[in-house]
C-alpha cells in the first residue's frame, strides 16, 4: 500500500485521502501530503507517522534521539529487530483496518485553519517538510537536514562516504542539517560539525494520484574555496527566486577543507572525499527526486567559485557518468589554482602531522593518527601550514588532485589531456563568468590594507598578492613580468586600480575558465557568458557584504562586476534588501532566473524576459559569448590579449598544458 496525497483548498479540505497506486520505477515512494488543524495535529500526525511505519515495516526503532536524526537498520523480510516472522506476515496482511484507523486519526484534526504539512517517502524513510513562499507568492514545499551519507567520523574521516542506512519514523525536515567543519568568515572562529552531509529539496509540485509530475531537475554546488560554505539558504542561497520557476531545486553540503581533501598523495588518503560526497548526493537524486517531483533524466547540476570548479571536476569524473544530463559553471574552473592545478601537496601532510605531535615517518601512521584527533585540534593546525600567508586568496592547504592511486578514483586522468581528447561526461554545458571578478577581493583589501599595493617588492608580489610560491620556479621574476605587462612602470594609484582587478582577475579565473571552456568546446555544445550588468537593477554581493560588516558604502569602491555577484540574482541572500514586485530589479532577477531554468528545461539557455539574440555555441575559431545585462548581445573574443599574455608565461597549472604525472607528492 502507499500513500499519495490530495490537493484541494487549504481551509476546507479536512481528510487525507488513500491510494494504493504501485510503486514507481525508480522504487522511490510517492509524497504524502498531510493536512492538519493548527494547534491539533497531535493526535492525528503521532497516528500516521505510527501507521506509515508499521505498514513499509522496514526500519528497527533502536535509536530515535530528540532531533529525529536516529539510524534504522534494515532487517531480512521487512521485520523489525527481535519480530518474530508471523507477527510481521500479520501487520502486513492488516490493510483494511490500517485503512480505517488512519482515516479515523485524521479526523482527529477537527476543523479551524490548516497548515499543510508535506510528507515524503525517500528510499531511507519518510521525510516531513513545511510549506513556504516564493519571490511572486507561489507556495513551495521544502525539505531541508535530509541525510544522504553516514556521518564521516571516526573510522570513516578520510575515506568515501558511506550511504545513509536510514531512519524510524517520520523524519523532521523543517531545519538545515550542521555545517561541515569550517571557520566562520566573520568571526574567524571554528564551526560545523563532522556529521554534516545533508541536502534540501525545494519543489513547486509534489506527485499525486491524479498527476505524475517530471519536473527538471537543479542540483546547486556551493563555493567557498573548498574550505567555507554549505548548501543553506541563509545567507546567500535562499531559494525563492528559482522556485518562482517550475523547476527542482537540490542543494547540499560536501566536506571541506582538511576533512574533504587532506592526501598524502598515496592510497592511504588519495583526497577528493569532498567529490565523493557530491558523487554519493547525485545518486541519492537519481534514486529519490522522483518522490518529490523531479525528473531523474533532466537533472542540472550547477554551481559557483569551488561550486563551479567542482561542476567541471564532476563533468570529468568517471564516477559520475549517468547522474546528470547538463551542466553550468559559474565562475570556476577544474583546474583553477584553487582546484584542480596539479600542484603537489603530499609534504602538507607530513607537516600538519608533526604539528600535531604525530608520527611522520609514513603514510599510515599518518593518516591513522589523524583520525584519532578532535576537529578541533585538526582546525586549530590548519593556519600554520606552509602556503596559507595568501592576500588575495582564501587560504586553500588541502585541493581537488588527480588520484589515480586511489583504489576508486574520482579523478584518474589529468584534467588538460581528459578535455583536449574529449573522453569526459559530454553534456550541454554553460561556462562563464563575472566581467571583473577580482573587483571583490581588491575593494576588500583596498579598504582594510589602503598601501597592500602601493609597494614594487616582487617576492611580496608573487608569493602574496599573486600566489605563485608552487607553480613557478621564480615567483618574483614572473611577478614582475606580470605586473609590467597591467601596469608598466606605473605606482598603483586610485586611478589605476582596475587594472590590479584585472591581474587578480586573470590569475585566478580568466585564464584557466578560458583554457576550460576552449577545450571542452570542441567535443560537447559550450554556451559561453559574461555577466556584465552595471545599469539599473544591478545586484552586488559587496554590497550585501558591506551590510554585513557594517561598512560604509564609500569604504567598498565600486570596481566592476564582481565575483559572486551573479548569486544575487539567482538567489535570495537573507543580507540584501527585498525585491520589489515590477522593479527594474525585480526584471533582472527574473531574467538570469529565466536563463538558468530555461538550460535546465531544454539544454539550451534563452529568455523572454528581456530581448535576447540567439545564444552561438562556443569555438575556437569564432570565440562568441553572451553579454548577460538587462540588454544581451553577443560578443567575440573577449580578454582575448590578456589571456594570450598569461599562455606565455612558465607557470605550471593545468590549464596551461598536461602535468608531468601531476608532479608526484607523496611522501
Amino acid at each position: 500500500m502507499t500513500f499519495k496525497p490530495t490537493h484541494g483548498n487549504r481551509r476546507s479540505l479536512r481528510l487525507l485521502t488513500l491510494g494504493s497506486l504501485s510503486a514507481k520505477a525508480t522504487g522511490a515512494a510517492p509524497a504524502v501530503s498531510h493536512k492538519c488543524w493548527q494547534g491539533q495535529c497531535g493526535r492525528a500526525q503521532s497516528a500516521v507517522e505510527s501507521l506509515i511505519v508499521a505498514i513499509r515495516g522496514r526500519w528497527t526503532d533502536q535509536r530515535t534521539p530528540a532531533d529525529g536524526r536516529g539510524t534504522g537498520h534494515r532487517t531480512p523480510a521487512g521485520r523489525t529487530v527481535g519480530e518474530p516472522e508471523d507477527t510481521c506476515r500479520q501487520k502486513m496482511k492488516a490493510g483494511g483496518l490500517l485503512r480505517t484507523v488512519l482515516t479515523a486519526a485524521i479526523l482527529l484534526a477537527g476543523s479551524a485553519s490548516a497548515e499543510q504539512e508535506p510528507v515524503v517517502a525517500t528510499k531511507a524513510g519518510f521525510v516531513r517538510g513545511t510549506t513556504l513562499t516564493s519571490l511572486i507568492g507561489n507556495e513551495f514545499f521544502s525539505f531541508k537536514g535530509i541525510p544522504y551519507a553516514q556521518p564521516p567520523v571516526g573510522a570513516l574521516r578520510f575515506r568515501l562516504p558511506e550511504p545513509h542506512e536510514g531512519w524510524p519514523g517520520v523524519r523532521n525536515a523543517s531545519e538545515h542539517g550542521n555545517r561541515c567543519p569550517q571557520t566562520d568568515v566573520l568571526t574567524l572562529q571554528p564551526t560545523g560539525d563532522e556529521d554534516c552531509l545533508f541536502l534540501n529539496v525545494y519543489t513547486p509540485r509534489l506527485p499525486s494520484e491524479r498527476e505524475d509530475v517530471r519536473l527538471p531537475v537543479m542540483v546547486w554546488v556551493h563555493g567557498g574555496g573548498f574550505m567555507v560554505g554549505d548548501g543553506n539558504a541563509a545567507p546567500m542561497t535562499g531559494p525563492e527566486f528559482l522556485l518562482d520557476q517550475q523547476v527542482v531545486l537540490v542543494t547540499l553540503n560536501y566536506r571541506l577543507g582538511t576533512f574533504g581533501f587532506f592526501t598524502t598523495g598515496d592510497g592511504e588518503a588519495p583526497g577528493n572525499y569532498g567529490l565523493h560526497d557530491q558523487v554519493l548526493a547525485l545518486r541519492w537524486v537519481q534514486d529519490n527526486i522522483a518522490a518529490f517531483g523531479g525528473d531523474p533524466d533532466r537533472v542540472t547540476i550547477f554551481g559557483e567559485s569551488a561550486g563551479g570548479a567542482s561542476i567541471g571536476l564532476l563533468v570529468l569524473s568517471p564516477l559520475a557518468q549517468g547522474l546528470f544530463a547538463r551542466a553550468i559553471s559559474q565562475s570556476g574552473a577544474a583546474s583553477c589554482n584553487f582546484a584542480a592545478n596539479g600542484a603537489p601537496q603530499g609534504r602538507l601532510a607530513r607537516q600538519h602531522a608533526e604539528l600535531l605531535g604525530c608520527p611522520s615517518d609514513s603514510s599510515e601512521a599518518i593518516v591513522d593518527c589523524l583520525r584519532q584527533k578532535s576537529t578541533e585540534e585538526i582546525m586549530e593546525t590548519v593556519a600554520q601550514l606552509d602556503g596559507t600567508k595568501v592576500l588575495m586568496l582564501l587560504a586553500i592547504p588541502y585541493k581537488p588532485r588527480v588520484d589515480t592511486e586511489a583504489e576508486i578514483p574520482f579523478l584518474p586522468e589529468d584534467p588538460y589531456l581528459a578535455l583536449q581528447s574529449g573522453r569526459f561526461n559530454r553534456v550541454p554545458w554553460m561556462n562563464g563568468m563575472t566581467e571583473n571578478e577580482g573587483a571583490g577581493n581588491t575593494a576588500m583589501i583596498l579598504a582594510r590594507m589602503p598601501d597592500t599595493f602601493a609597494t614594487q617588492d616582487w617576492n611580496v608580489w608573487g608569493r602574496a598578492l599573486m600566489d605563485l610560491r608552487d607553480v613557478t620556479d621564480d615567483p618574483a621574476t614572473i611577478a614582475e613580468k606580470i605586473y609590467r605587462f597591467y601596469l608598466g612602470e606605473e605606482l598603483v594609484t586610485k586611478e589605476n586600480i582596475n587594472r590590479v582587478v584585472d591581474i587578480v582577475s586573470d590569475r585566478t579565473f580568466t585564464s584557466c575558465i578560458s583554457s576550460e571552456i576552449e577545450l571542452a568546446s570542441s567535443h560537447t555544445p559550450v554556451y559561453k557568458y559574461i555577466l556584465n550588468h552595471r545599469g539599473p537593477g544591478r545586484q552586488s554581493l559587496l554590497d550585501m557584504l558591506g551590510i554585513t560588516l557594517d561598512m560604509a558604502p564609500d569604504q567598498l569602491p565600486d570596481l566592476g562586476v564582481s565575483h559572486a555577484d551573479d548569486l544575487a540574482y539567482l538567489f535570495r541572500g537573507s543580507g540584501s534588501a527585498p525585491v520589489e514586485l515590477g522593479s527594474v530589479r525585480h526584471t533582472m532577477v527574473r531574467f538570469m532566473v529565466s536563463v538558468w531554468t530555461s538550460f535546465a528545461r531544454d539544454g539550451y539557455p534563452s529568455s523572454d524576459v528581456v530581448p535576447m539574440p540567439s545564444w552561438p555555441t562556443y569555438s575556437a575559431e569564432q570565440q562568441q559569448h553572451m553579454w548577460l545585462s538587462s540588454e544581451p548581445s553577443v560578443g567575440r573574443a573577449v580578454f582575448s590579449e590578456r589571456v594570450d599574455f598569461w599562455n606565455t608565461l612558465d607557470i605550471k597549472e593545468n590549464w596551461r598544458g598536461p602535468m608531468e604525472q601531476q608532479q608526484r607528492d607523496e611522501l
